[in-house]
């Protein structure tokens, strides 16, 4: 019996990747761009671009607006497109995606499930505004008893700092903690080397060859009411 079960957010209690590609289509269509620019070799050239200003943001001491409009003037250019409407469509864009909120299935009932009988954290690579606004447009914010976002605390997972924060704010040991996530590399690595267990979402059923095993692995988050026995 846990006394604690933390959560990531994107692409384990929030569908990240849902929420981007709408949000990304919609501010476009408001500029009136989405007759001048082929999707394809927009969204193509734009996701690497702003990849890289994203890994490079705290090396460069860049607030996520400076990266996102960084990240359409570099494409708008690339592509031969008019790159004044970069400042207007990155504040259109960071809007809709703060606004937005594509809830994993099941996501809502087994946190109102566990509510009330366990702590119940999050531990996000993230933005504080738009984690926070998300979490409140999908009417979960209120399950949580504690929020622990990277760019709040100055820490990112898989540091032990940013999950040593959580543990600190639920007053809970590692041991007497689950972690739910999605990802190996920052998920994972970061619950075991805290002694925490964890427990992989993996909807996709994909496959990971690595060692030690997580301690669970789920299909569905509904899945986590019997594995847990709550």
């Amino acid at each position: 019996m846990y006394k604690a079960i933390l959560f990531d957010i994107d692409n384990t209690l929030l569908n990240y990747d849902l929420s981007e590609l709408a949000s990304m289509k919609q501010a476009l269509a408001v500029h009136n761009l989405h007759n001048d620019l082929i999707w394809e070799e927009f969204w193509d050239t734009f996701r690497p671009i702003n990849f890289r200003y994203w890994t490079d943001r705290n090396r460069n001491n860049h607030h996520i607006r400076e990266v996102l409009e960084y990240s359409f003037t570099d494409t708008f250019t690339q592509m031969q497109q008019d790159t004044s409407v970069s400042k207007l469509i990155t504040e259109t864009y960071w809007e809709l995606f703060c606004s937005s909120c594509h809830l994993e299935p099941h996501a809502e009932d087994i946190l109102a499930y566990l509510h009330g009988k366990v702590k119940l954290g999050i531990i996000t690579n993230g933005i504080g505004e738009a984690q926070r606004r998300r979490l409140q447009a999908g009417a979960i914010f209120d399950y949580f008893d504690a929020l622990i976002i990277s760019d709040e605390v100055g820490s990112w997972k898989p540091e032990n700092r940013i999950f040593q924060e959580a543990l600190d704010r639920l007053d809970v040991d590692a041991s007497e903690a689950l972690f739910v996530g999605d990802s190996i590399h920052d998920d994972f690595a970061g619950a075991v080397r805290m002694g925490m267990d964890f427990c992989l979402y993996n909807p996709r059923r994909l496959h990971y060859d690595q060692h030690p095993k997580p301690a669970y692995t789920v299909y569905s988050l509904g899945d986590l009411k019997n594995m847990l026995g709550v």
